[in-house]
């Protein structure tokens, strides 16, 4: 009677617990505020999130070159007992053992943008770096004569997503360019806040080149600003990488300081990011790779639909 009555009475407590919601870590490589690449990747794994039930907490670094602080977070996470994590790592080395520390405790784990090395987790979810910066790579050609310099105005030493689009786009360049000259020495974002800067040392240090590359988001925003500062619109082609498409950039495109525009879609990477870890928890078969969607954006199909539609993403 009296083993009956204590789990009667402990029964309540039991309820809430086994109802509650699973909860899934969002850790990305910066704080989003819903604003950027990151808020666009967030909103995307909220929405997935309120569709399938289940509590998404986001946290992130103050900066991209935070490694160890998302480190930190990330057995953070572990220790407060999240179901799932989907995680963006910074540095895809250096990311590689403490995730699989947290894979061995039993969490499982969904990488997204940013490839990892080894085999700690089973799911990525992100652009194909590969076929993007093919597509850079291609379109550059194009633009250029054989013997033309061009240059790429890098992201970042630590990022392997822009290392694989980069690499990809000097690969196609040089297919059918093999004499072509490539300068690839200058990276917008090794350091926060300098990127207009850098954008700035490119022009300056080859003002020879008939195309440039901008591979990050970042770095393709300070460079459209030193052409528009400068005044620089023709004086050479101009691909940039991004997200969905603003107004800034859409006007850019139509007067000419902008040839192209690569547009990943951060929101479909949220939302298939933290299905794919819905679907582990539940046991279910998921693809070892998941791609989510690039649009190329250009003067000739700026004004349809489809592309239209991405400013209000």
């Amino acid at each position: 009677m009296r083993l009956r009555s204590l789990l009667l009475l402990a029964l309540p407590a039991l309820v809430p617990s086994l109802l509650a919601a699973p909860k899934i870590g969002l850790l990305l490589k910066a704080k989003s505020g819903f604003a950027g690449y990151w808020g666009a990747v967030e909103k995307g794994a909220r929405e997935a999130g309120k569709e399938l039930g289940v509590d998404i907490i986001a946290k992130a670094p103050a900066s991209e070159s935070d490694v160890g602080v998302q480190i930190q977070l990330l057995n953070a996470m572990a220790a407060q007992g999240m179901d799932a994590i989907v995680i963006a790592p910074i540095n895809k080395e250096a990311l590689a053992l403490p995730i699989a520390s947290v894979a061995v405790r039993g969490v499982k784990l969904v990488i997204v943008d940013t490839p990892l090395s080894g085999n700690a987790a089973p799911v990525f979810v992100g652009t194909d770096q590969e076929a993007a910066g093919r597509a850079a790579g291609e379109l550059l050609a194009k633009l250029v004569a054989e013997t033309d310099e061009v240059a790429i105005l890098r992201h970042s030493q630590a990022s392997g997503a822009t290392a694989d689009r980069e690499a990809a786009a000097l690969t196609a360049f040089h297919a059918t360019h093999p004499k072509g000259s490539v300068h690839a020495d200058i990276y917008a974002s090794a350091q926060a806040g300098t990127e207009v800067q850098k954008a700035t040392l490119l022009v300056t240090k080859y003002p020879n080149v008939k195309a440039v590359l901008a591979s990050g988001t970042a770095g393709t925003l300070g460079l459209l600003q030193v052409i528009e500062t400068e005044k620089l619109a023709g004086k050479f082609k101009f691909i940039g990488f991004g997200y969905n498409l603003t107004p800034q950039v859409a006007q850019a495109i139509e007067s000419g300081e902008m040839t192209a525009w690569i547009a990943q879609l951060p929101e479909e990477m949220g939302i298939k990011g933290v299905r794919a870890a819905v679907s582990l928890l539940k046991g279910e078969p998921v693809a070892k790779v998941v791609y989510t969607n690039f649009v190329i954006v250009t003067a000739q199909n700026l004004k349809e639909p489809k592309i239209q539609a991405l400013l209000s993403l």
